[in-house]
């Protein structure tokens, strides 16, 4: 009897070992793999109108697409490892959001020679990120969407709110290419402004706080201008300017909710669902050999938040 209860369980593992084994009918799903510099809620918002763009479109996660999806939390080293797990896995297209991970997942795809698509998100300057060559020409397996608004425009409104800022404080990290021609660009916009910008670096989310504290006695506001160090660490720059009533302002409306006095931005969630409609032109075609032109958001927003507003005794316009 003993003998027949072995021999029985022998059979039942054997047979589940040949079942495993056993050679699947059911298709691969195409995988997009992808990788976020940083987690805060402007790009989750990015990553979320991706998402649901290839939902509506009818790329279903887990039955139409494998939607593989990993932080880099602000390291571009950690990026390219996540852009070479997602090529050798053999990724349908890798998705990026933000710069340096664009960059990182780029010169990954091209010393790897694998071909697979790079579309990315929340660029601000992907020709001076050397992502592509030009705004206006295809770039062959590159694409995306840029949340670029000029500095100009956002500081003309920002000061119809603030009619005698003079100075205007920045937080940025000298590791983001984006944070770099943003600095060149806002300078240039102030001098037309009777403006002044004064900056402050901060390589990590760690030292946000103490580079906003080292600003607040020379400036009349504080601006974050797409920097994702920065909004990482966005909730530590609102705490410590509140401290002196300096007032912040942001490219990123998401972030309006979070303390910010007014912000002018691409609405990132928007911006999300562009970018799924070029993934999903990929998804719908074997071989990709030229891309799209690179786009830029086509929704831009303007959102002050009257609470702090009121905290502050700011007196918006009528309008605002």
């Amino acid at each position: 009897m003993k003998k027949n209860i072995i021999l029985i369980a022998v059979i039942l593992i054997g047979i589940g070992l040949w079942w495993q084994s056993k050679p699947s009918n059911k298709p691969e799903l195409p995988i997009i793999g992808v990788i976020q510099a940083i987690e805060h809620p402007a790009l989750d918002q990015t990553r979320k109108g991706i998402f649901d763009e290839l939902q509506a479109q009818g790329f279903a996660d887990k039955v139409k697409i494998d939607w593989r999806y990993e932080s880099a939390q602000g390291n571009p080293s950690l990026a390219t490892q996540i852009a070479q797990k997602f090529i050798g896995q053999k990724a349908k297209t890798i998705v990026t959001i933000g710069t340096t991970v664009s960059q990182s997942a780029l010169q990954a795809i091209q010393q790897s020679g694998s071909g697979i698509p790079l579309v990315f998100a929340s660029v601000t300057n992907p020709v001076s990120a050397k992502l592509v060559a030009s705004d206006k020409q295809p770039e062959k397996g590159v694409c995306g969407v840029s949340n670029y608004v000029s500095a100009s425009r956002q500081f003309e409104y920002f000061k119809k709110l603030l009619p005698n800022m003079k100075r205007i404080g920045v937080v940025y990290s000298p590791g983001e290419a984006n944070s770099i021609v943003l600095n060149e660009e806002m300078l240039k916009a102030a001098e037309n402004m009777d403006l002044e910008i004064v900056f402050a670096a901060a390589n990590k989310t760690s030292e946000v706080s103490a580079a906003t504290q080292s600003l607040l006695d020379k400036v009349d506001a504080i601006f974050i201008n797409n920097d994702n160090i920065a909004l990482a660490g966005f909730d530590s720059i609102v705490a410590s300017a509140k401290m002196q009533n300096i007032p912040v302002f942001v490219s990123d409306i998401d972030c309006i909710q979070s303390g910010a006095l007014a912000a002018l931005g691409a609405d990132q969630y928007e911006l999300g669902r562009q970018v799924g409609k070029i993934v999903a032109d990929i998804l719908k075609q074997k071989n990709v050999e030229l891309l799209k032109t690179m786009e830029y958001a086509q929704v831009i927003r303007e959102e002050t938040n009257k609470k702090v507003a009121t905290e502050m005794k700011i007196a918006l316009p009528a309008s605002s």
